[in-house]
């Protein structure tokens, strides 16, 4: 069993149950499906736990006043961006109840998993060994299918899709986004190649919507009111990362975005239909205004 899901198992147990003794995970653990007939010894529990500090956004910590370990998440090192130990622990749970799920699959609905997953390997094994990737592309606006050589710069996903960033080597028009689920044949190229900028995910994407990226628009504030029972679904499932909620009353709230509007930020306000309304910038709320029009040319 490898030493990854070992540690996820360790994560997940000690976020779930608190502060543990080594005892006490050992008898969690002999009830698990990872258990291989052999305790956790001390000085393996000391190889996950630097595994687990090496590798993912938090470490155990030992108590010497009750005895125990506690897990703590690096804050200072990571911020408040968890989202790929987030995917990784979630991963972790449905692999988990792989068997039980298979067995009561007529009491389960599911969306469709992301597409393109099968594509994700290659393409970190291209970013980690610092090659190109080749692939038949297909490119829905054109309606063909195109070979490419790109220079991955970073995944994303969207919309239960797989996106990569990268630079194609027959232009210059800097970084494009590519649908993994739209590439076909892909191999990493024999020879080196490195992108031409240097730039994170965090900054490409900032203050996108999605995988929309705009390099002649400026993020800018915008500022909703959601009316009624739809805040509560707003609190809980954020329109936008960088959503905050600057003010409250019994009826409504106000929150506040930080982005490039685009057309799929317009269609996620629409989609609140009267619960939602745009108070600034003007262009936005006349934005939206147009389409509600034009909407109800068709009635």
């Amino acid at each position: 069993m490898s030493k990854l899901k070992k540690c996820l198992y360790l994560i997940n147990l000690m976020e779930r149950k608190g502060a543990l003794s080594l005892k006490e995970i050992n008898d969690y653990y002999q009830y698990s499906s990872l258990f291989e007939g052999e305790e956790i010894q001390p000085r393996t529990f000391l190889r996950y736990r630097e595994f687990i500090e090496e590798t993912f956004p938090c470490y155990i910590d030992f108590n010497q006043r009750t005895g125990k370990y506690e897990l703590c998440r690096h804050k200072a090192l990571y911020g408040e961006d968890d989202s790929l130990y987030d995917y990784l622990l979630s991963a972790y749970h449905i692999e988990g109840m792989t068997e039980l799920a298979l067995r009561h699959r007529d009491k389960i609905m599911l969306s469709e998993a992301p597409t393109g997953v099968e594509n994700v390997q290659i393409i970190l094994e291209a970013i980690d060994k610092n090659k190109g990737i080749e692939c038949d592309y297909y490119s829905f606006n054109r309606k063909t299918v195109k070979h490419q050589l790109l220079i991955p710069y970073f995944l994303r996903t969207w919309e239960q899709r797989w996106y990569l960033a990268a630079e194609p080597d027959n232009h210059h028009h800097g970084i494009s986004i590519f649908a993994l689920e739209r590439m076909e044949n892909i191999m990493l190229t024999e020879e080196k190649m490195f992108p031409s900028q240097k730039i994170s995910a965090d900054e490409y994407f900032d203050g996108s919507f999605g995988v929309n990226h705009s390099d002649d628009q400026k993020p800018e504030m915008i500022r909703i009111k959601i009316y009624g029972a739809q805040v509560e679904y707003v609190r809980a499932l954020p329109i936008h990362e960088s959503q905050k909620e600057v003010e409250i009353n019994s009826d409504w709230s106000i929150f506040e975005y930080r982005l490039v509007p685009c057309y799929n930020f317009y269609q996620q306000l629409i989609w609140h239909r009267e619960k939602l309304e745009v108070l600034e910038p003007q262009h936005v709320r006349d934005e939206i205004k147009m389409a509600i029009q034009k909407m109800l040319e068709h009635y």
